[in-house]
């Protein structure tokens, strides 16, 4: 069994790396924004109801033997993840290259040459900079208390 979480920040790189890996290897892969929030046709930046949240996460992990999961979450929700994964990866570009990658993918969200996965406009796009600037040193640590306590190892991809 392969069972494989990717972290990492905002523009990090996680979504393109764990595609990459799952036509590679051959198993599925799940992007966990498409658990956090419900992303329908004029509805973005609603989140799931908690309950909706675990059974949807729930039946990703016990309906996939292997499976890829990616996303930049680290509350209490995503420990079953990090307590199935037998691998974590984190990927930490440079914060520099991660907020040209986060202004990047907005603005061409934002005139349409990328379908919107989420809210995009100038107010979203400035929100998500500012919480990026701070994933270091504010939401990673948490994130790796929580794999510590797990007594699982990690594996930091900074490129």
């Amino acid at each position: 069994m392969t069972k494989i979480y990717i972290s990492g920040g905002p523009g990090s790189g996680k979504t393109t790396y764990a595609k990459k890996l799952s036509r590679q290897m051959g198993i599925p892969c799940f992007d966990l924004d498409e658990v956090k929030w419900i992303n329908r046709k004029n509805a973005f930046n609603l989140r799931r109801p908690k309950e909706e949240r675990s059974a949807l996460l729930n039946k990703i992990l016990s309906e996939n033997e292997n499976w890829i999961l990616e996303g930049v979450y680290f509350q209490d929700w995503i420990q079953p993840v990090i307590t199935q994964a037998d691998t974590i990866i984190v990927l930490s570009p440079k914060r520099y290259l991660r907020q040209y990658r986060i202004i990047k993918r907005s603005v061409c969200r934002m005139i349409h040459i990328e379908p919107k996965k989420h809210s995009e406009n100038p107010v979203a796009l400035f929100k998500l900079l500012h919480w990026s600037h701070h994933y270091e040193k504010k939401y990673l640590p948490i994130l790796l208390e929580k794999i510590k306590r797990e007594k699982k190892n990690v594996t930091f991809i900074k490129k």
